[in-house]
């Protein structure tokens, strides 16, 4: 029989190994199975996001298509998190290179960036709400996956406008719950926005600031189905009187998870499930605005501001 009296079974502070080992045996294993049930909610969400969210992005830009080309790749939920697993490396170079092995195949960039790049950062932004990694770690994954959409642009040989990503970020006319906006700002921040804060005010003070200074995108937030009438004049507002006349538009909250036929409602570009999503969208409506309206960077933002 096994004398846990021994001293040889005793640790300095008098508790016996063996229980010292079980206990952290016991505790990592808790550990492994609450992060294997939270990575399993992700990838539900990245297939969410996949199906239901961002095809609101085609649906808004169907001149965008991809006759010709090879069938889609298709990436199921273990591809999406190992492809997320490489945004997390210690540098970018596996991510670029896994990502430009699909493009070499031939595979639409345009469908990479809604069944890849968009479900990859859903997942990152859930694997921090879940602590599976901290906010350098998923700011830097998604600045990485940001760099991506830029990189690979649907036009070829097109640079990318980092002169143009200006953003304003506000809640919908009458929205008290700011926290979210503030989530969001930080997470554009870190991938090279440059994020101007605007307080939930009416359609005629948000008109009155897009019409004073350039944005290429403005992002929206909405809490509560009451306001969804004032988000939508707010957005007509935004287009009629923004100095950029092709000017985009990004709605989140809640709401527009739970009704994604609301995004079309009010007239958006398309909606973000969280903020990581939210700079992969920014950039993507940036880019796409551009490409349709054949303007080169900050010419444009001179020109259409008056500056």
């Amino acid at each position: 029989m096994q004398n846990f009296g021994s001293s040889d079974h005793l640790g300095g502070d008098g508790l016996p190994h063996d229980t010292e080992r079980a206990t952290e045996a016991r505790r990592l294993y808790a550990r492994k199975r609450a992060a294997e049930a939270a990575r399993e909610r992700c990838l539900a969400l990245g297939q969410v996001v996949q199906t239901e969210i961002i095809p609101q992005l085609v649906l808004r830009h169907r001149g965008l298509g991809t006759e010709g080309a090879i069938p889609a790749f298709k990436p199921d939920a273990g591809q999406i998190a190992a492809f997320t697993d490489l945004t997390l490396a210690t540098d970018d170079g596996a991510v670029i290179e896994a990502f430009s092995a699909l493009v070499a195949a031939g595979h639409p960039v345009d469908r990479l960036f809604l069944d890849l790049l968009a479900p990859s950062a859903a997942l990152l932004g859930r694997m921090w709400d879940e602590d599976l990694c901290d906010f350098v770690e998923v700011t830097t994954g998604v600045a990485r996956l940001q760099r991506l959409v830029a990189r690979f642009r649907a036009a070829p040989g097109t640079a990318s406008r980092d002169d143009r990503r200006r953003l304003l970020l506000m809640g919908a006319p009458g929205e008290q719950h700011t926290f979210g906006v503030r989530i969001v700002e930080q997470f554009l921040r870190r991938a090279g926005w440059a994020v101007s804060i605007g307080l939930s005010s009416s359609p005629e003070e948000i008109a009155a600031l897009v019409a004073s200074e350039w944005f290429g995108v403005v992002g929206l937030t909405l809490s509560s189905e009451t306001r969804v009438d004032q988000l939508a004049t707010a957005i007509r507002s935004v287009r009629d009187a923004s100095c950029n006349r092709a000017i985009c538009v990004m709605v989140g909250g809640p709401m527009f998870l739970q009704q994604p036929d609301l995004v079309q409602r009010v007239g958006a570009d398309a909606s973000a499930v969280d903020a990581a999503t939210a700079v992969l969208l920014a950039q993507r409506l940036l880019d796409l605005a551009a490409d349709e309206a054949g303007t080169s960077g900050a010419d444009a933002v001179a020109t259409e501001c008056g500056a």
